[in-house]
């Protein structure tokens, strides 16, 4: 009898711990690396700043054809079109 109560209790344990593996288990899947949604938005974007694109790219090679100069402001208005198109749309994806 103790025999027979001793197994049921270690059946009982393994299936508990089998239990557990599995919980740990989807636990880990929910908690797999986060994708960051910004570059794909970013892409989808693009098209609505291609202006200020086209400024940049014509600065950049004005630059480089003087050999002096900066595209900062270019740049940052670019970067800011990006942000303005992203930023309302990030929120919805990040959860």
């Amino acid at each position: 009898r103790a025999a027979a109560a001793a197994a049921a209790a270690a059946a009982a344990a393994a299936r508990t711990g089998d239990l557990r593996s599995a919980r740990r288990r989807r636990r880990k899947d929910k908690m797999s690396e986060p994708v960051d949604p910004r570059p794909a938005l970013e892409e989808k974007c693009k098209p609505s700043c291609l202006k200020y694109l086209k400024e940049y790219e014509a600065c950049a090679e004005r630059v480089q054809a003087k050999g002096e100069g900066h595209c900062t402001g270019q740049q940052f208005d670019y970067l800011h079109c990006l942000d303005k198109c992203v930023a309302p749309k990030i929120f919805k994806e990040i959860k």
